[in-house]
């Protein structure tokens, strides 16, 4: 369950085609002032390749409240939701777990198949490349959060190679890498920009 926050708690956050929404702000529909997302209460939850937000804002310039529902695109587009507040809630809430629970299950059904198309005799195809973590390997100084209490660098190189943030290794282990994706400490997944 999504726990509602202040807004800019929620940002910077970064799309899967490497795109970062870095902060947020509405005007409000009372005075037209810019109310920026630290006046804000709510969620911003990122769904492959969309951020939902619905918040309650609080004009400091005339003091009106209003509800803030929208969704911004991988482009930075922002579309207003007609969704009523609680329909769209219950959508958000539904779709985190949705998301969760279909992750899981992709990485389930990726495992089952890799163990049906490879008889035991023969061993998989290793597909993608493993890098550890080494002076070799430049990191952004851009963070986009943390897993497993180790810090999510935007972006690495390696060899002159620039590799962006995909996602990280499921709980469980059980994934497979694309041809072009990197493995990174074992814990997340890069892919060439």
């Amino acid at each position: 369950m999504i726990q509602p926050d202040r807004l800019d708690r929620f940002f910077p956050i970064t799309y899967p085609n490497g795109t970062t929404v870095s902060r947020f702000a509405k005007h409000c529909p009372h005075c037209k002032q810019l109310v920026k997302a630290s006046a804000m209460e709510g969620m911003a939850l990122l769904l492959k390749d969309k951020v939902f937000v619905l918040a309650d804002g609080h004009c400091p310039h005339c003091q009106h409240s209003f509800v803030v529902k929208c969704v911004i695109d991988e482009y930075k587009q922002v579309h207003a939701v007609g969704l009523p507040v609680f329909l769209y809630r219950m959508m958000l809430q539904w779709g985190a777990r949705k998301h969760v629970q279909t992750f899981r299950q992709q990485s389930d059904w990726r495992l089952a198949q890799q163990e049906v198309e490879t008889p035991a005799s023969e061993p998989a195809a290793p597909r993608g490349t493993q890098l550890a973590d080494s002076a070799m390997v430049q990191k952004s100084e851009e963070i986009l959060g943390n897993f497993m209490g180790q810090p999510i660098h935007a972006w690495i190189m390696n060899n002159g190679q620039r590799l962006v943030y995909e996602r990280a290794v499921p709980p469980g282990g059980s994934f497979q890498l694309a041809e072009q994706e990197v493995l990174f400490e074992k814990r997340l997944i890069y892919r060439p920009a």
